[in-house]
C-alpha cells in the first residue's frame, strides 16, 4: 500500500511539471485551472494524512509483543506480524500462503481446529495448544481468535489469530501446584504428629516392658526386637517428613562453597572408591563466597552425591564444577542477579523425560527402597537459602543438577578487625 501511495505522489509531481511549461501559462490563469489546482492540493494533503495514518497503524501492529496471524476463509495464512514470525521462527515468505493447520504440533488437532474455525466461525478464548516452529521445536502457546469482518458490511473475510508463548505461565502454574501440594502436606504432617507419633511412643514403651519378661534366647524376645526396630524406622520416617514440611530456618553465614564440596567428598571417598566411581572437580578461580546455612547445603550435596552413586551401579564419573554466572532469575518475578552455580554431574542411567518434572515432588522415587523425600527436601533447603535447583538429564546419558546461590556482598566483620 505504501508503494501505491508513492506512485500516486510521483504522478502528481509530473502533473505539476506539466502545468509549469510555457504552453500551459495561459491555461493557468483561468479560473477553472485555479479550482482544479485547489482540489489537487487538498487531495495531496489528504494523501499525506492517509499515509501517516497507515504508517501509524502498521507500526502498532508490527510492534505488538504478541503474535498476530490473519487467515482467510480457506484456512490459508495471508498475514503475520513481526512478533508472530519471531515466535514461530519463520520468514514471512515461508509462512504466507501456508495452511494454518500446519503450525500445530499435533496434525489432528490442527485439522480439527481449522475446520471449526472455517465451518462454524467458532471463536476461541485463551485456548492452550502447541505450535511447531520453523526450527522443529515445540512451544506452548495461548491463543485467542476472532472473525475478520468488513467494516461496513460486516461480512466475514477471514480470522484473526492472536497468540503468545506461555512457557513462563506454565512454569508458574506448576510451581503454584507444587506449593499447594506442600501446603497440604504441612497440614497432613500436623495430623500425623498427633495421630501416629504419640501412639508409637506408647507402643514402644509397652513393648520394651514386655521384652523384659522374656529371656534373650526366647524367640518371642526376637520378635519384640523386630517390632522395636520397625517402630524406630517409623519414627525416623516421621522425622524426615517433618524436616520436609517444617524445615528449620537457615542460619546463614558466608562460606566457601568449594570447601563444603571437598568436605562431603572426603566423607564419601571410601564409598566412591568401593563403587569404582571416579571423582573430578573444576573450580573457578576467585569464586565469591556464598551466604548460606552450611549444614543445610552439606545435606543437599550429600544427597546429590549419594543419588549419583546409586545412578552408577557399575561405576562411572562424578564431576562437580563451580562458576559465576550473570543474569540468573532465582525467583519468579524478580530481577536477574549474579549467582554462583554448582553443577553435580554423573554419567549414570539418567532420568526419563516424563519424570523430570516430578523429581522434586514429595514421595516420588524410582528406587525400590527409597521414600522419595531426598530431592524434595534438598530443593526446599536451596529455596530457603535464597537459591534455586534445576535438573537436566537424558536416559542413558546421566544427569546434571545445578545449584544457584545469589552473590551477596561479603562485608568484613568490623569487630574482628579491631
Amino acid at each position: 500500500m505504501s508503494k501505491h501511495f508513492e506512485k500516486r505522489k510521483q504522478a502528481a509531481m509530473v502533473v505539476n511539471r506539466l502545468y509549469s511549461t510555457p504552453s500551459m501559462m495561459n491555461v493557468m490563469d483561468s479560473k477553472e485551472y485555479q479550482d482544479l489546482k485547489l482540489k489537487y492540493d487538498q487531495l495531496l494533503k489528504m494523501h499525506d494524512e492517509l499515509e501517516k495514518i497507515y504508517g501509524f497503524h502498521k507500526a502498532v501492529l508490527q510492534n505488538l509483543t504478541s503474535g498476530i496471524l490473519v487467515v482467510n476463509l480457506k484456512g490459508t495464512i495471508i498475514f503475520a506480524n513481526r512478533s508472530a514470525l519471531d515466535l514461530l521462527q519463520y520468514e514471512y515468505l515461508h509462512l504466507q500462503g501456508k495452511p494454518f493447520s500446519f503450525l500445530f504440533a499435533d496434525p489432528e488437532e490442527g485439522s480439527y481446529f481449522t475446520n471449526r474455525l472455517i465451518k462454524e466461525k467458532a471463536r476461541f478464548k485463551s485456548r492452550e495448544t502447541y505450535f511447531l516452529t520453523g526450527k522443529k521445536t515445540v512451544i506452548p502457546i495461548g491463543m485467542t481468535t476472532s472473525t475478520f469482518n468488513e467494516i461496513e458490511s460486516q461480512q466475514v473475510n477471514g480470522f484473526i489469530i492472536h497468540f503468545s508463548d506461555i512457557t513462563v505461565q506454565l512454569d508458574q502454574r506448576r510451581q503454584l501446584e507444587r506449593m499447594e501440594r506442600l501446603a497440604t502436606l504441612g497440614e497432613l504432617a500436623a495430623g500425623i504428629a498427633h495421630e501416629i507419633k504419640n501412639p508409637l511412643a506408647g507402643i514402644k514403651a509397652a513393648t520394651q516392658v514386655l521384652q523384659e519378661s522374656f529371656k534373650p534366647d526366647d524367640f518371642r524376645s526376637q520378635l519384640i526386637t523386630r517390632i522395636l526396630r520397625e517402630i524406630d524406622r517409623s519414627n525416623d520416617l516421621l522425622s524426615r517428613f517433618f524436616d520436609f514440611t517444617r524445615p528449620k530456618k537457615p542460619i546463614q553465614e558466608f562460606h566457601d562453597i568449594e570447601m563444603l564440596i571437598d568436605g562431603i567428598y572426603l566423607l564419601l571417598a571410601p564409598r566412591l572408591k568401593k563403587k569404582k566411581i571416579r571423582f573430578s572437580k573444576e573450580f573457578e578461580n576467585g569464586l565469591p563466597r556464598v551466604f548460606v546455612d552450611a549444614s543445610q547445603i552439606e545435606q543437599v550435596l550429600m544427597n546429590l552425591f549419594l543419588n549419583a552413586v546409586d545412578a552408577m551401579p557399575g561405576g562411572g564419573l562424578l564431576k562437580v564444577s563451580t562458576q559465576t554466572v550473570n543474569q540468573v532469575v532465582l525467583q519468579e518475578g524478580h530481577q536477574p542477579v549474579q549467582a554462583v552455580c554448582v553443577k553435580v554431574t554423573d554419567d549414570g542411567v539418567g532420568i526419563a523425560p516424563e519424570n523430570l518434572e516430578k523429581v522434586f515432588n514429595p514421595f516420588f522415587t524410582t528406587k525400590s527402597s527409597g521414600i522419595g523425600l531426598g530431592l524434595s527436601i534438598s530443593n526446599r533447603l536451596i529455596v530457603e537459602n535464597g537459591g534455586k535447583m534445576e535438573v537436566n538429564s537424558q536416559p542413558g546419558k546421566g544427569a546434571t543438577f545445578e545449584l544457584y546461590f545469589p552473590v551477596i556482598e561479603d562485608k568484613p566483620n568490623k569487630e574482628a578487625l579491631v
